[in-house]
């Protein structure tokens, strides 16, 4: 039995858009068309399908969970409509499956079962806000989030200003909502004030804010940040 392929598909960063709105036409009719989904939260993703013509009933559109508590040995069987033969989608949460998201597990084991992995074209805020900061995209790398602990979490960061000054290679990491300002704190008293920071806040939004300064400049804005979500990219 000929079997299926696994579609990657992006999904809005920003509650101002629809996932109808955010994948190219070409792909709309192909997710349209699917049958079965892995999502890393089922309800979430149930919402956005909803914006689109589906070729069934979205009650009758099957969705499976995959999140960072599922075992290793529950991701294969995530993908058994494939091999019925027919195509699956993976749906994150927000932005591109795979980046920060736990669905790379799947793609993982996909591919060592040598199905065919398709990604569509869709925003990713961490290489949205990359682009935007004018820092270097010729070398980069995503932490994700840093360490829980203060003090290990400064330590990280001093690191990771340290990696910059000797690679130029901008580091990009990230905070929840309502430890921004927190972060934002600890930056702007480890890092040297000639070290160039952007804040990425949320992106691809109305109220998007894509800046880079020195941390000089920003010591002498005292910026306050929204509990909202953001990236920190550092560079020299």
């Amino acid at each position: 039995m000929k079997t299926g392929k696994l579609y990657l598909i992006p999904v809005p960063i920003s509650q101002d858009l629809r996932l109808s709105e955010t994948l190219l036409t070409k792909d709309l009719e192909i997710v349209e068309n699917l049958e079965y989904f892995v999502s890393e939260t089922p309800k979430i993703a149930r919402a956005f399908l909803r914006d689109l013509s589906l070729k069934k009933q979205l009650r009758d559109i099957d969705i499976t969970e995959l999140n960072k508590n599922t075992k290793e040995a529950e991701l294969e069987p995530l993908l058994e409509p494939i091999f019925q033969g027919k195509d699956l989608g993976l749906i994150s949460d927000a932005g591109a499956p795979s980046i920060a998201d736990p669905g790379h597990r799947l793609v993982r084991v996909a591919q060592k079962k040598g199905i065919r992995c398709i990604p569509l074209v869709g925003p990713s805020s961490v290489f949205l806000a990359l682009m935007a900061s004018g820092l270097n995209g010729q070398s980069f790398a995503f932490y994700g989030y840093l360490p829980k602990e203060r003090g290990q979490k400064r330590k990280k960061i001093k690191t990771l200003e340290r990696i910059a000054q000797n690679t130029r290679q901008t580091q990009i990491f990230m905070e929840t909502p309502y430890k921004n300002q927190g972060m934002l704190e600890d930056i702007l008293d480890i890092c040297e004030e000639e070290t160039l920071l952007c804040i990425a806040q949320e992106v691809m939004s109305e109220d998007e804010y894509i800046v880079t300064k020195s941390i000089k400049e920003w010591k002498r804005e005292k910026k306050v940040l929204e509990k909202t979500p953001c990236l920190f990219l550092i560079n020299i």
